[in-house]
C-alpha cells in the first residue's frame, strides 16, 4: 500500500491516536483511511444529484473566535442566493458558538457550501441534513419547479 504524508496540528494527531486506541483500530492510518473513504462516499453521486434540496448545516466552534465568525458571514454572502436562513447562537457559559444555515439549492451547490464551511478552520465541527424539495402549487395541486442557479 502506498504511503501518503499529511500535515496536521499536534492536537488532531493526538486525537487520532486516542480515537484509534479507544476504538480498536490498529493505528492512525486505519482511522484516516476510513475517514477518507467515508468523506469520498459522501460526495459520490446520490439520488439527489441534479435535484433541489433543502439542507440544514450546523457549524460548532469555539466562543470568541472573531476570524471564524467573519468567515461564516463571508460564506453567507458568497452563497446568499441559496441561504434561506442563518442564525448565530452562543452556548451556555460561553462553551462555544453554533452557526446554523438553511440552504435551498441544487445538491451540488449544497455540497460546495458544506465543503466551504468545513474549510474555515480545522476546529469547526460541521453536521448537515438534506432532503429533496418537492414544492406543490397548493391551488393547482401541480408540482412547482424553481429555476436553477
Amino acid at each position: 500500500m502506498p504511503i501518503v504524508s499529511s500535515s496536521m496540528p499536534e492536537r488532531l494527531r493526538d486525537g487520532l491516536d486516542t480515537f484509534a486506541d479507544e476504538h480498536g483500530y490498529t493505528g492512525r492510518s486505519e482511522v484516516i483511511r476510513e475517514a477518507c473513504q467515508s468523506l469520498l462516499e459522501e460526495y459520490q453521486e446520490t439520488d439527489y444529484e441534479d435535484r433541489r434540496v433543502l439542507a440544514t448545516v450546523t457549524a460548532v466552534f469555539g466562543y470568541d473566535e472573531p476570524e471564524i465568525e467573519r468567515r461564516m458571514m463571508d460564506i453567507r454572502h458568497e452563497f446568499e442566493v441559496s441561504v434561506r436562513s442563518n442564525s448565530h447562537n452562543c452556548l451556555e457559559k460561553n462553551a462555544g458558538c453554533v452557526e446554523t444555515f438553511v440552504i435551498e439549492a441544487k445538491y451540488n451547490v449544497v455540497l460546495e457550501f458544506i465543503a466551504t464551511v468545513r474549510g474555515v478552520d480545522e476546529s469547526v465541527s460541521v453536521e448537515y441534513t438534506a432532503v429533496p424539495v418537492n414544492v406543490m402549487n397548493v391551488e393547482a395541486g401541480e408540482p412547482f419547479e424553481k429555476s436553477a442557479e
